[in-house]
């Protein structure tokens, strides 16, 4: 039982972790848009994705592993607490 609660307790530290640097990299992005003049563009999560996925690449910057499906999941959580539209 013990050991469960803690496997649960680092898989629940896991997505909190990837979903801040998520929605993190999602403002970073709205923010480059709306610089060079996408002002208000709808942002998908297979841009979010791609942009980090650039980034790890370019950058050589440690860049925690994110898959499509968490990306989608910030968007959800995102969307539930209405930070962001549909």
């Amino acid at each position: 039982m013990r050991m469960e609660a803690g496997l649960s307790a680092s898989l629940d530290q896991k997505v909190v972790i990837k979903t801040a640097f998520v929605s993190y990299y999602i403002s970073m992005y709205n923010s480059v848009s709306r610089g060079i003049g996408f002002e208000d563009s709808a942002v998908t999560a297979d841009e979010i994705y791609d942009f980090i996925q650039d980034l790890k690449h370019e950058t050589g910057k440690r860049i925690p592993d994110v898959t499509r499906d968490d990306v989608k999941f910030c968007f959800h959580l995102l969307h539930l607490s209405g930070i962001c539209k549909n």
